[in-house]
């Protein structure tokens, strides 16, 4: 009974993390959508084609077309999620070692041998679901920053051509 909430703790941070990297893909899949749109959609000005953005995303790519260098928005929240994995699956742990070691009483020898194997199930169930939740939800981290960066590298080589016009050194 005490793993049951350890594993909806596991559960909910995940998914927390998976939400805001899938809003981040979104983000990601809407710049470049936008980046292939290029030139055609300049017909409208630089305005029209920042409303093809996640709305996340139209201030900083428009500082960043009139020549800032600030980068693009990241997800705030996963990195920590994923810390926080491993330290509830550890929690886990140490949760299921407490009860290992309540289970070991003088009561019954039978009893005591049941009670120590059920805490120590809870203890490495715990970690091993806390470690691979942490595992996967970096990896999606790492695939999606990923992305971000190579449409960052597209949305630079672009704003090196076909932006430059609505940049600022070159109003100068």
């Amino acid at each position: 009974p005490l793993g049951v909430p350890v594993i909806v703790l596991i559960a909910a941070c995940y998914l927390a993390g998976a939400l805001e990297l899938r809003r981040y893909r979104q983000a990601t899949a809407s710049l470049g959508d936008a980046l292939e749109a290029l030139p055609d959609a300049l017909a409208d000005g630089l305005a029209g084609w920042l409303e093809r953005l996640h709305p996340g995303l139209r201030a900083p790519v428009r500082l960043r077309v009139e020549g800032g260098r600030l980068p693009l928005p990241a997800p705030a929240l996963t990195p920590y999620l994923v810390g926080l994995l491993v330290l509830l699956g550890m929690l886990g742990t140490l949760l299921g070692m407490m009860a290992t070691l309540r289970g070991t009483g003088l009561d019954a020898m039978r009893a005591s041998l049941a009670a120590p194997v059920k805490g120590l199930g809870f203890a490495f169930g715990t970690s091993i679901a806390g470690v691979a939740a942490s595992a996967m939800l970096g990896l999606l981290s790492a695939l999606c920053r990923r992305e971000r960066l190579q449409a960052s590298a597209r949305l630079d080589a672009q704003i090196a051509t076909t932006l430059r016009p609505y940049s600022q050194a070159n109003r100068r």
